[in-house]
């Protein structure tokens, strides 16, 4: 009988499987649960109100220099004074233009549809020559 016994507690020991499909349905309804009952709100953005790429010069009260004009086109031809000049040749004429009155101030002009590399040349060779802020306006 002890035999009987110990046979079976070894069949027993060896069947100690534990099954996990029910387990795993119960995860499975828990998911699905929390997805459908899951609700998603749109998170209110920031509105940013963008300057206008056309900006006025300050108005000077009395003796200002006339503004030095440097105009860009549709195909990246650059002119100052509706002349037209190599857009390498820049800061030689802006140095030329300060030589005259050295508080003249820089307006660029740019078409919309000229590219974003005319004004960075524009711009950078206007700092060059000391010109930090030129002003910047755009015309189609």
């Amino acid at each position: 009988m002890l035999s009987k016994f110990l046979r079976r507690r070894r069949e027993d020991s060896s069947e100690k499987n534990v099954d996990m499909t029910p387990m795993l349905d119960i995860v499975f309804i828990l998911l699905i649960f929390f997805i459908v009952t899951t609700s998603f709100t749109k998170e209110q953005g920031l509105e940013i109100k963008r300057p206008s790429a056309i900006s006025d010069p300050l108005p000077c009260k009395e003796n200002c220099p006339e503004p030095m004009v440097i105009s860009i086109d549709s195909e990246d031809i650059v002119s100052i004074d509706n002349r037209i000049i190599d857009s390498e040749s820049i800061s030689a004429n802006l140095q030329a233009k300060l030589a005259n009155d050295p508080r003249s101030k820089l307006i660029i002009k740019i078409h919309s549809d000229a590219s974003n590399l005319a004004l960075l040349t524009a711009v950078d060779q206007a700092k060059q020559v000391g010109l930090a802020r030129p002003t910047v306006s755009r015309w189609q």
